[in-house]
């Protein structure tokens, strides 16, 4: 396990002043704050929630030293974020460390239906060995056009999981709050998977193993803590 010095403080200015560039510390209008978001907080301004940047970094680091231990481990880590905000990020860090993805679409129950999930990943990558090898051009134009058509939907869906063979040893979310992702949550919680997550202010945090807070609506908040998490966990495990 990675040894974890966690500093509770921000020691650099500069650090401070990049979070705050990137708007990090900006949460949400009071009225949707989520009680267990709270303490996170520092103060409102204009009625916009304010985060305290160094109970932030703080867990900015935290996660960084977790997520390598899981890394280090080789256990899988399921990145789910489909926002446009989170999107790119995600998945370029997932890229980064081989890790599966979903920032298409979550695909409701593709957790607690595993079985119809490895089905659909399997008629998946026989429809992409179809293509790679030529196979489908074989097939009578209409039908060929109705394959392709579902090919490319299932690209878009599936395509940052379709080497997954077995359920995901965690998942880490960005934004709680979403819709999709807040069955994600519901559906890792019922299957005792741990839950990373970058939560805003009006996120709901129960049951959640680790916590980033901070601003996860907009992109260059994300991409920041997105961006140090690669840099640390590359340190962490002496990545190149």
């Amino acid at each position: 396990m990675v040894q974890t010095p966690i500093k509770s403080k921000i020691e650099n200015e500069m650090v401070f002043e990049e979070m705050q560039k990137a708007g990090v510390h900006y949460g949400r209008a009071k009225r949707y704050t989520h009680p267990s978001m709270k303490p996170f907080l520092i103060k409102s301004l204009h009625n916009i929630e304010i985060f305290n940047l160094n109970l932030t970094w703080q867990k900015m680091n935290e996660v960084a030293y977790a997520l390598a231990d899981f890394l280090k481990a080789d256990k899988k880590i399921l990145f789910v974020g489909v926002t446009p905000a989170a999107s790119s990020s995600l998945t370029q860090f997932a890229l980064t460390f081989n890790q599966p993805y979903m920032t298409y679409k979550w695909v409701g129950g593709f957790l607690t239906n595993f079985s119809t999930s490895l089905s659909r990943l399997a008629y998946f990558r026989d429809l992409a060995k179809k293509e790679e090898t030529k196979e489908l051009e074989e097939y009578p134009p209409k039908e060929r056009a109705k394959l392709e058509r579902e090919l490319n939907k299932l690209k878009n869906i599936y395509s940052g999981v379709i080497n997954l063979e077995k359920l995901p040893d965690a998942l880490f979310i960005v934004n709680l709050a979403y819709p999709s992702h807040q069955t994600a949550k519901r559906e890792a919680l019922k299957l005792k998977i741990p839950i990373f997550a970058l939560a805003g202010s009006d996120n709901d945090i129960s049951g959640v193993d680790y916590v980033i807070p901070g601003n996860d609506k907009a992109p260059k908040s994300i991409a920041f803590i997105i961006n140090y998490l690669e840099e640390k966990i590359r340190s962490l495990l002496q990545v190149s």
